[in-house]
């Protein structure tokens, strides 16, 4: 039996062999290696693209992994992350006075500053920037660096020296440290020393509030089962944050474009299918034909199934081959051009991108092709001298729809995937009813139509099998450039007004009713200036519910009734929050109080709820009137609570200000603004985030030309794709030319019957693609990259110009050869 079997793989393979050379399996061929080149390409640019931005995301945070903590971390811990060969350090910062003494004459100079204590002179992830206004030496005993700031501020030289707690250090330099990692705790200009120092100067007693953190990194699995470890032992006082995730909401915009690339791939994959399908239906004939042969002369379904499965298998090794090496290529020419972009630009391992290509060739093959291949196996002898119509059976259906399920998690790896095959299930679905209710119009459509124009419907008519697959085919094409256009479209206007020019850089935070005419004063020449009463607050209580820390499921919970929130005191909502819901603030029978939408999910809030705060030893309640929805990377001033000032509740006031400091507006500097703030109203504090801003600038261009540069690709891919289904199904259009020419039709009239099938079905197609894309992009940002969906009836225009445009262009440059050819030269490419 073995033998047998070896005997009919090497007979397939000399049919193979035979059919390649003769150009048998062109389309077939080129569609094949399209989508596994596609896949090879996206997946290489896009793990390097991921790659490089969760390399500038660690450099940011200092470490691939940090683990911060209120209280001393175990030394367990970074024992377990040298067991997993990772590498780690540990520093502790906490906030203090720095006094500085130049002369006798001159007062001392005193900051708020914050004090890191560094186990190792150089961060796991990236460097410290060395600023040359003070000569640099290596971090020792007895040696301080300073922010750049500093300088500045306490007026500092070469040979200042700076009171820490109970001892003078000399200054080592100063050095810029870029930190992602709760940016609003650096209400200071940072110092480092070396952790020996910190822990010797009598700032850590019992009562410090000093932070802890443990910094790893190392290799991907090892990272990831370490943090699933911390997962699973996470205490109320940890914070952990992740290069993946440096903060909350940049987490949700890096894991929006890692999504994104994800299906930028799916679709070019998906659109590559649809030209096997096209191209195996035009092999469909040649398959029976070759089969009822066999089987006129004695071969069983064995024989058959196997003889022809080799071929296919063939095909898709060696078209496979050619696609994952012609995409290695690809990526290859492209890196000069992402290193423009991307710095610093990760080295990635190709082998996944090459195993995702190679396998994906074999399933894009085999998921479209099925349905032929088994009608043609059914074929029956007499299919020699008659046509016989077959119909797939249900079991095919269903292989065919679990090999692309198949192909669907070789792409994703979303814990959202079974929307998304269900998505691409009901698409398909809608496309074959909405195909079929086409070609019933188009058939109406020919009978009432004359002259050219009605015998290119009637080519369109003729063969509705065939139409039906072209409008498929075609409209999913032109559905996942439009989706991608709309979801792109969403994804880079969220992106781009989530930071837009003015966003606010600077907070003045601490100021006292009695500082506030003062504050202004210093601030006058600062342009847009917003700024919101407040109160620290704890909520401690909800209608007759006290909510405890300890009892909370969960640790954002947790940590927020463990510590007082900054709550803001205003009658109006501001306008930068939308409210989304809210009820008669007649109806209330306390004060008002507006919650943060994802806050009351958190703590189960319901409109009319009361809740009890802890305002300075006041116990006061409120009503909840209304929910907000807060967009927290605006760098406006937001709050979790918004209570409504009552004249009779006195309550102990501050107020926070911002504005947008300009780097080129030299009038005003940060400097400047702390220095008289400093003098004048002391206590009060500015807060420059411009250094963290243009980190997430940073990652999110990166962001936007990563999702920008994989769209582009995946259009292309699908240009080429429409152009190799149509010359797969170019054997049927050179038998209507020849008819035409034949009959002695004038050249212009062929040109018009030819074209403007093309033009017609473009049109169709864009209609219900923009109609399908428009709606999939709508839930598709609703509820996959959680972004502001956005209606654009333009581009339904735009899909049925493009349509109509895409496929007029394609014909002309198809089928243009052909349309001038006599009958004779016709009658020869036919064979």
């Amino acid at each position: 039996m073995l033998k047998r079997y070896a005997q009919e793989a090497l007979t397939a393979s000399k049919w193979f062999y035979r059919s390649l050379l003769k150009g048998d399996w062109l389309w077939l061929i080129i569609a094949v290696v399209i989508a596994s080149a596609t896949v090879t390409v996206v997946k290489q640019l896009g793990e390097t693209v991921q790659q490089s931005m969760l390399l500038k995301a660690a450099e940011s945070l200092g470490a691939d992994l940090v683990l911060e903590s209120s209280r001393p971390i175990d030394e367990k811990w970074p024992q377990k992350a040298q067991q997993l060969g990772l590498k780690s350090n540990q520093s502790i910062s906490t906030v203090t006075m720095a006094m500085v003494e130049n002369n006798v004459q001159s007062a001392p100079k005193f900051q708020l500053v914050r004090i890191n204590g560094i186990s190792q002179v150089s961060p796991l992830r990236g460097n410290y920037q060395i600023n040359r206004a003070l000569p640099y030496r290596t971090l020792d005993n007895g040696l301080i660096w300073v922010e750049p700031k500093l300088i500045d501020l306490l007026q500092l030289t070469s040979d200042s020296q700076v009171t820490l707690g109970n001892q003078k250090f000399s200054l080592g330099g100063s050095v810029q440290s870029a930190s992602l990692v709760t940016p609003f705790n650096s209400l200071a200009p940072n110092i480092y020393m070396t952790l020996e120092n910190l822990q010797q100067i009598g700032l850590l007693g019992v009562g410090s509030r000093a932070k802890y953190r443990l910094n790893i990194a190392g290799d991907n699995a090892a990272l990831g089962e370490f943090a699933q470890l911390l997962e699973q032992n996470k205490k109320p006082h940890w914070e952990i944050f992740s290069a993946s995730a440096p903060s909350e909401d940049l987490g949700r915009s890096l894991d929006t474009a890692w999504l994104f690339l994800d299906l930028s791939a799916l679709s070019a994959v998906l659109v590559a299918g649809l030209s096997i399908l096209i191209a195996s239906r035009f092999y469909l004939t040649r398959w029976q034909n070759s089969m009822a042969l066999m089987r006129a002369f004695g071969a069983n379904n064995g024989q058959m199934y196997r003889l022809f499965s080799w071929q296919l298998s063939w095909i898709a090794l060696f078209s496979s081959l050619i696609g994952i090496m012609l995409g290695y290529l690809i990526s290859l020419a492209l890196e000069p051009i992402l290193s423009d972009y991307f710095t610093p630009l990760a080295e990635v391992n190709p082998m996944t991108a090459l195993i995702s290509g190679f396998i994906s060739g074999f399933l894009v093959l085999w998921t479209f092709a099925w349905q032929a291949f088994q009608q043609a196996l059914k074929v029956a002898p007499i299919q020699i001298l008659k046509a016989v119509p077959s119909s797939p059976h249900a079991i095919h259906w269903f292989i065919s729809f679990a090999l692309l399920l198949l192909l669907i998690s070789l792409m994703l790896n979303s814990d959202l995937i079974h929307w998304i095959v269900l998505g691409v299930m009901f698409t398909g679905i809608g496309f074959w009813l909405v195909a079929k209710l086409l070609i019933k119009w188009m058939q109406w459509l020919q009978l009432s139509s004359r002259g050219w124009f009605r015998i290119a419907l009637s080519n369109l008519n003729k063969q509705p099998g065939l139409v039906t697959i072209q409008l498929i085919s075609v409209g999913m094409v032109l559905f996942v450039l439009m989706l991608m256009t709309f979801v792109r479209q969403d994804l880079l206007q969220n992106w781009q007004a989530s930071l837009p020019q003015n966003t606010p850089n600077a907070f003045v935070i601490n100021i006292q009713p009695e500082q506030k005419a003062q504050v202004d004063t210093i601030l006058s020449s600062v342009a847009d200036k917003t700024e919101a009463p407040m109160v620290r607050a704890r909520l401690i209580k909800k209608n007759q519910t006290i909510l405890q820390a300890d009892q909370m499921p969960s640790d954002r919970a947790q940590r927020l009734l463990q510590r007082e929130a900054n709550i803001a005191v205003l009658e109006d909502i501001p306008s930068h929050n939308e409210i989304t819901a809210q009820i008669d603030r007649s109806q209330l029978q306390y004060p008002g109080v507006s919650v943060e939408q994802e806050i009351a999910e958190l703590f189960d809030i319901k409109l009319g709820d009361i809740l009890y705060f802890n305002i300075s030893g006041q116990r006061l309640a409120y009503q909840v009137w209304s929910f907000r929805q807060v967009t927290w990377q605006s760098f406006q001033l937001n709050f979790f609570f918004i209570i409504e000032p009552v004249a009779e509740r006195l309550l102990p006031i501050s107020y926070l200000s911002n504005f947008h400091l300009s780097d080129a507006d030299t009038k005003v500097s940060a400097t400047t603004l702390t220095q008289q703030l400093a003098v004048q109203t002391p206590g009060v504090l500015l807060i420059d985030v411009r250094q963290v801003m243009k980190q997430i600038q940073d990652i999110m261009e990166q962001a936007s030309w990563a999702v920008s540069g994989l769209y582009g690709f995946t259009l292309l891919a699908s240009i080429a794709v429409l152009f190799t289904a149509t010359l797969a199904s170019q054997q049927s259009r050179l038998q209507t030319w020849l008819l035409l020419r034949t009959l002695g039709a004038q050249n212009h009239i062929i040109i018009k019957i030819g074209l403007s099938e093309f033009a017609f079905l473009g049109a169709l197609t864009g209609v219900f693609a923009a109609t399908f894309a428009q709606i999939a992009s709508l839930l598709i940002s609703q509820f996959l990259l959680k972004t502001t969906p956005t209606l654009d009836p333009l581009l339904w225009l735009y899909s049925v110009l493009f349509g109509a445009l895409l496929l007029l262009l394609i014909g002309l440059i198809t089928q243009w050869n052909y349309l001038h050819k006599n009958p004779v030269k016709l009658k020869r490419l036919m064979h």
